[in-house]
């Protein structure tokens, strides 16, 4: 009831566009699972109700999502994606998506949603950086980390998961790597070489799965590992004393960003539900929900509400990105070696 006093408030105040619009199905793709969840229980019913609009959802992961519109696309089926910067960042270039107008919300995003070419947005946004045991940490007096050296300490050998360069968190949590010894995107020698040399030593597994990893955590295998704030909420709610330290080099961000796919004829709906999504009201519900970071600065959370999401500008002004054209040029060779020097 909450929620949906709310939608009916910010529809009245002019928050976003109310009236329906001539086609009335909205094809959407994105993610599956909590977000898919959510979007069909809450937000999709919420938009139909104050647009007349059906929304029709494909659910998949981000490369899913990118290859589904190189497949279609002569002949797009989709009419918004949802998927993580780096994807988004190809569509982009590949001039699937279309030009974006968020209208009043331009002022309110946070800069690091933003995409200079216009034409996507971050919609939510979760943090990278140490996940720790904090019993573990206060049994053996040991600080909360507060630098990504903590990874290189002897005293966490065998008790670290480093998830492998073809996860988001791998990869992010290597270029970071690079950049506090001296590199970064275009120079990732650096960070190979710490991992290799300092930190791999240290790692009980790589491991891929993040439900695998929370196993890990829970069974008292390891100790710390580089995760998302999302991650860390999840099974911090189940009782779990686990925590995320955001590391004075900066935490790396993961967006979910989303765009209106460019057609001959391209749905006015679309455009509709974008300015939805980002609107404060429903950037509320996906942090209370799914534990995204809004990438609206008038979005209200609780102090409660914003346990264990980057809240505020002052946890937003840490969490830091990087030049996505830049890694999807290189990763296929960062993958390779990774492979060659590190899971050898």
């Amino acid at each position: 009831m909450k929620f949906k006093l709310a939608l009916l408030a910010s529809i009245a105040t002019g928050v976003f566009a109310a009236t329906a619009t001539a086609q009335e199905v909205l094809y959407v793709a994105g993610n599956g699972g909590s977000q898919e969840e959510l979007m069909r229980a809450e937000i999709f019913p919420a938009f139909q109700e104050a647009t007349g609009v059906e929304i029709v959802y494909v659910a998949g992961n981000s490369a899913n999502v990118l290859a589904r519109l190189l497949a279609q696309q002569n002949n797009q089926e989709i009419d918004v994606a949802m998927m993580n910067t780096g994807p988004m960042s190809q569509a982009i270039e590949l001039g699937i998506c279309g030009d974006l107008d968020i209208g009043a919300h331009e002022d309110n995003i946070y800069d690091y949603a933003k995409f200079s070419s216009g034409k996507a947005v971050g919609f939510g946004s979760v943090a990278l950086g140490l996940a720790y045991n904090t019993e573990t940490f206060a049994e053996n007096e040991w600080d909360a980390p507060t630098s990504w050296t903590e990874l290189q300490d002897e005293k966490h050998k065998g008790r670290i998961v480093f998830q492998p360069l073809n996860n988001t968190n791998g990869l992010l949590a290597l270029i970071k790597i690079a950049q506090i010894n001296g590199g970064g995107v275009d120079n990732m020698d650096p960070g190979f070489a710490v991992m290799e040399e300092n930190i791999a030593p240290n790692v009980l597994s790589f491991e891929p799965s993040s439900a695998r990893l929370a196993e890990m955590f829970q069974s008292g295998e390891v100790d710390l590992s580089v995760w998302s704030s999302t991650q860390v909420k999840v099974l911090a709610e189940t009782g779990f004393p686990i925590e995320l330290a955001y590391p004075q080099e900066g935490a790396m961000v993961i967006s979910n960003d989303v765009c209106a796919i460019a057609k001959d004829e391209p749905n006015p709906a679309a455009q509709e539900f974008i300015n939805f999504l980002i609107s404060p009201e429903i950037q509320e519900t996906l942090a209370k929900n799914l534990g995204f970071s809004p990438t609206n600065k008038l979005a209200e959370l609780t102090e409660e509400e914003a346990v264990g999401i980057p809240y505020g500008e002052e946890q937003v002004s840490l969490l830091e990105n990087v030049d996505w054209d830049v890694v999807n040029q290189n990763r296929e060779d960062w993958d390779r070696r990774w492979v060659r020097e590190i899971e050898r």
